[in-house]
């Protein structure tokens, strides 16, 4: 079950009730959020959370205080908080030209995802469409999110998937490259990833949460 659309944290206590009874039935759960939570609502989420998405919209407190009314530290220290508690944790940031697309600030980002997360983090790089009450900008350059994927590599990333774009995503070996996963909108391929997880060809683990068939 992923909790989402609306923040989850808002309605934590429902979200407890129903990770509850879902954890009973063998059931996973999963947060989409913006990780702005405090240490208590993480403690109590911790047994019954089993991954999360977090939205680091982007890595400069002063966009946070104008555009979003919070605060960049509490979600880079909740994601530390999950990591550290063994949440399979994987973070999305939507490039918003002018906003978030500056290559110093996309590196930071990058450079702390792999030193205080770990490079087997998976890093979503989504395009930005105009809508709501911020159309006074174009869609996100498809130059610019190939620059920031090609930056999260450079940075030691080992899982980096573009979003909003069309087409096939896949997943990779970090050791040989060989595709593992294929994805193209919601339907899903396993191409050469074998009953324990590892890759067909070098036997390289995939990081992740599998369950036994």
């Amino acid at each position: 079950i992923a909790y989402t659309y609306t923040e989850p944290t808002i309605f934590f206590e429902y979200v407890r009730d129903v990770a509850l009874i879902a954890q009973r039935e063998g059931i996973q759960n999963i947060l989409v959020t913006n990780g702005f939570m405090t240490p208590e609502m993480l403690a109590l989420a911790e047994p019954l959370i089993d991954a999360a998405n977090v939205d680091i919209k982007a890595f400069r407190d002063e966009t946070y205080r104008r555009l979003m009314g919070g605060r960049l530290d509490p979600v880079l220290e909740s994601c530390r908080w999950m990591k550290e508690a063994g949440i399979w944790l994987e973070i999305t940031t939507l490039i918003i030209p002018g906003i978030n697309d500056d290559a110093e600030e996309l590196g930071a980002l990058a450079d702390f995802i792999v030193t205080e997360l770990g490079p087997d983090t998976p890093w979503h790089l989504s395009r930005f469409y105009p809508q709501y009450r911020m159309k006074d900008r174009m869609p996100t350059n498809e130059n610019i999110l190939q620059e920031a994927l090609a930056i999260g590599k450079a940075a030691g990333l080992d899982y980096i998937y573009l979003g909003n774009v069309g087409g096939v995503a896949e997943t990779v070996c970090k050791q040989c490259r060989r595709p593992l996963i294929r994805r193209y909108g919601y339907a899903t391929q396993v191409v050469d990833l074998n009953n324990q997880g590892q890759c067909k060809y070098c036997g390289t683990p995939l990081d992740g949460v599998f369950r036994a068939k």
